[in-house]
């Protein structure tokens, strides 16, 4: 008998979630059916994952390039003139992801019930976000809902995209950093013990690099859970300072000001920042409320600081590239092209535009890094690993010569 949890609705269109056993999950829906259930996923649940709360975590993950296609084909069949109950119901019985079937069956269900998409959408927070859900009222609002759609999966794929550039990017120094520490613990465990009690036993005083590589090794091997407890003392707390508003504004004002990681992370927010206000304007929504929206996506409270004297500058009369230019982190070139997307027409685009410029400008910059950190971490493990053998190899090389 297998474990699964299940959700469904009953005749009153009332939502019922619960686990259940059987010998298979065909048995599991034929019991669900019995009872009258229009079944809305049914899952196999992992005792070990349940164990540690982990079964919904893993499941209900749904990536930003599978948003992204879901989102374009919705848009599609918006376009053909299909109606947007037929698209969702379609959708839920073609998408492969199992988690988005099961919410888009469920928002089927609250369109049925005479719910708005964006109301719909705004009950499943982890796959539709507020600016999402945002952008979909808006759309509704002006009836240029396909349009919007189609127009917010391009934006979803070109940031998938460049997601997964960064991510192939560190895929390098990462695997030389678990190289390297696999090596060394190999070494430290079992190559330098053996010769620690070899050279002991011929009561040899032993070279200065040995000394410290086997008081190294000593060290970790009996303080080990010392220094993970103290590791994992040092990131609960900084976890916990970090969540105060001051202290976490002094923290983000001071990486924006990190040489190279600091302007990285300025670009960063600044191609967020625009993307989402250009998504959200193109959409549709009123500039006041694009930018609050625009904000709360925003990780960096120093920005996020910035982004509302913005907001404020607005409802004052001012425009957008005239308040964007008095603030600190916002580049000349942002606001020198959004006062000419505010001159031409154009701002929803041209947001887009500096988001885009800003996208290639990180993505190279943190290309060059990986790289330099990729041929920097050879050399320490080198330089690691060089000394290990050194401190092996040193009272080798001082017996042989006494011998003679």
């Amino acid at each position: 008998m297998l474990s699964y949890t299940f959700k469904a609705r009953n005749d009153e269109g009332s939502l019922i979630a619960g686990g259940m056993r059987a010998t298979c999950r065909e048995t599991a829906i034929t019991a669900l059916k019995k009872k009258g259930y229009f079944i809305l996923s049914v899952e196999t649940q992992n005792r070990l994952f349940a164990a540690f709360g982990l079964n919904s975590y893993l499941r209900n993950r749904v990536s930003l390039r599978t948003k992204a296609i879901f989102t374009n084909q919705l848009a599609t069949l918006l376009k053909a003139g299909v109606r947007l109950t037929t698209a969702l119901r379609t959708l839920s019985e073609q998408t492969e992801d199992k988690y988005l079937s099961s919410v888009t069956q469920q928002l089927y269900g609250d369109i049925e019930r005479s719910s708005s998409l964006s109301e719909a959408m705004s009950k499943h927070p982890r796959v539709f976000s507020p600016v999402y859900t945002a952008i979909v009222k808006a759309a509704e609002e002006s009836g240029t809902l396909s349009e919007t759609l189609a127009a917010l999966s391009e934006q979803m794929k070109s940031q998938a995209s460049a997601h997964a550039r960064v991510r192939a990017a560190l895929v390098y120094p990462i695997f030389l950093l678990v190289v390297s520490a696999a090596v060394v613990a190999i070494l430290t465990t079992f190559v330098v013990p053996k010769f620690v009690e070899l050279f002991i036993n011929t009561n040899q005083a032993l070279p200065l690099p040995t000394r410290i590589l086997v008081g190294t090794t000593n060290y970790l091997k009996e303080s080990w859970w010392v220094i993970l407890s103290a590791i994992t003392v040092i990131g609960v707390a900084a976890s916990a300072v970090v969540r105060n508003k001051h202290v976490k504004l002094t923290a983000d004002t001071l990486l924006l000001k990190i040489p190279t990681i600091g302007t990285i992370s300025q670009k960063l927010q600044l191609a967020r920042f625009t993307r989402t206000l250009g998504s959200l304007l193109q959409g549709g929504v009123r500039i006041a409320s694009a930018i609050d929206i625009a904000r709360a996506v925003t990780t960096n409270s120093a920005f996020a600081q910035e982004i509302r004297n913005i907001e404020q500058a607005i409802l004052k009369g001012v425009s957008l590239a005239e308040a964007m230019s008095s603030q600190q982190y916002f580049t000349r070139i942002a606001a020198s092209m959004i006062a000419v997307g505010e001159e031409s027409g154009t701002l929803p685009e041209m947001l887009l535009e500096v988001a885009e410029i800003y996208d290639q400008e990180c993505e190279s910059t943190m290309s060059s890094l990986t790289s330099i950190l990729g041929q920097s971490m050879i050399v320490v493990v080198g330089l690691i690993i060089g000394f290990v053998v050194m401190g092996i190899l040193l009272p080798i090389f001082e017996t042989s010569t006494m011998m003679r």
